[in-house]
């Protein structure tokens, strides 16, 4: 019997955008999906549920969220996802499914995600706002043993009978997360995971998984031609610009922009990359001049750049802290953050960070970026 798309937005989208209890039932077909958006017009209560919850989600990032409107586009991520996360689901086996179906299962996931990269502001909002709790998807599994037994549930709640009479039946559970890495972590399953993160940059970026698919500047670099945009993503990146934890997510930039840089993209692409890396080291100065000697060392460069870490160094942080100085032997313009030396605590704090960068950092690093970026840059 076919499922009403209320029931799919109902029980899967709205708490995948909200936050809560998602349900993941058997796999949507290329048929229902069709059926499904032909349908969307008669659900219009989860489907203005999960408008909302969309806008709330936007609204942290921009003034004014756009009025988004749940489409086909929409639909299709959420299939993707929706199938993706069955392939892991705890009654898979006791189904019996057949392996044959499962990998059928996964190229219907695969088709559902080939869709055209997000080019404008609305696409990028609207699918951010979608798929924003991605990497906070979490399943709560249980073990109850008792004096005569034991018995797991995941994602599911035991009957009822098994928790009765605990004293007497020395009962006791015992209660574990299944993450990102259990629910979507699968080799088989990362890359379809990759190409739906294609679709949106904005949550990419946005995240900082210590797991998952490598960002993606490809797609990710016109989320910075969005002027607010990327100042949200900047002030994301550097919550806490004083902690070496702060740093994950612009030594995970980096290091994507290191493999960028490999591909021969366009120079307009590579300088709007690089300009934003550049702006997040002066952020850095910026935080630390307001209430240390702006020509003191930055402890955190002396912990960060210290030679016994470089084995432990998180990729991509050489590259990060380089950079400036990479680009002043390339484009001088492109090196400088504009502004930052119109005032003289920014200006002398930007010039004590370069000075320490360039003492820890081996020339090497430099010239080898330096090589890259005159490569891609074609100067």
């Amino acid at each position: 019997m076919p499922r009403p798309v209320a029931q799919f937005l109902e029980r899967f989208v709205v708490p995948l955008v909200r936050g809560g209890e998602i349900h993941v039932g058997r796999p949507i077909s290329a048929g229902e999906l069709v059926q499904f958006s032909q349908d969307l017009a008669h659900a219009s209560e989860p489907l203005v549920a999960a408008d909302e919850a969309r806008t709330a989600a936007v609204a942290e990032l921009v003034v004014r969220p756009p009025s988004f409107v749940l489409d086909e586009d929409d639909l299709h991520i959420a299939a993707a996802l929706h199938n993706l996360l069955f392939l892991e689901h705890p009654r898979v086996d006791s189904w019996m499914v057949p392996t044959g179906r499962l990998e059928r299962v996964r190229e219907t996931a695969q088709r559902f995600a080939a869709r055209p990269r997000a080019t404008d502001r609305y696409r990028l909002l609207a699918r951010h706002g979608l798929l924003h709790n991605i990497f906070d998807i979490t399943r709560t599994d249980l073990k109850i043993r008792w004096w005569t037994g034991s018995a797991s549930y995941y994602g599911q709640p035991p009957p009822a009978r098994l928790t009765r009479w605990k004293s007497l039946r020395r009962v006791s559970e015992e209660t574990s997360k299944a993450r990102y890495s259990d629910l979507l972590g699968d080799p088989d399953v990362e890359p379809i995971v990759g190409e739906l993160l294609r679709l949106t940059p904005l949550t990419d970026l946005l995240s900082q998984p210590r797991e998952g698919p490598p960002l993606d500047w490809d797609g990710a670099v016109v989320v910075l031609r969005d002027a607010e945009l990327a100042r949200a993503v900047a002030y994301h990146a550097l919550r806490d610009a004083s902690t070496e934890a702060s740093l994950s997510a612009p030594a995970r930039y980096a290091g994507a922009f290191e493999r960028y840089l490999e591909r021969n993209p366009p120079a307009e692409d590579v300088r709007a990359v690089a300009s934003f890396l550049v702006h997040l080291n002066a952020l850095i100065a910026v935080a630390e001049s307001r209430d240390r000697d702006p020509d003191a060392p930055s402890p955190l460069l002396t912990s960060l750049l210290a030679p016994e870490r470089a084995a432990r160094r998180p990729r991509g942080l050489g590259t990060f802290f380089a950079l400036p100085d990479a680009l002043r032997k390339v484009d001088p313009v492109l090196a400088m953050p504009p502004g930052i030396l119109e005032d003289d605590r920014f200006a002398r704090r930007w010039k004590r960070h370069r000075k320490q960068v360039r003492d820890a950092l081996s020339d090497a690093v430099r010239d080898n970026l330096t090589s890259r970026l005159r490569k891609a840059l074609a100067l």
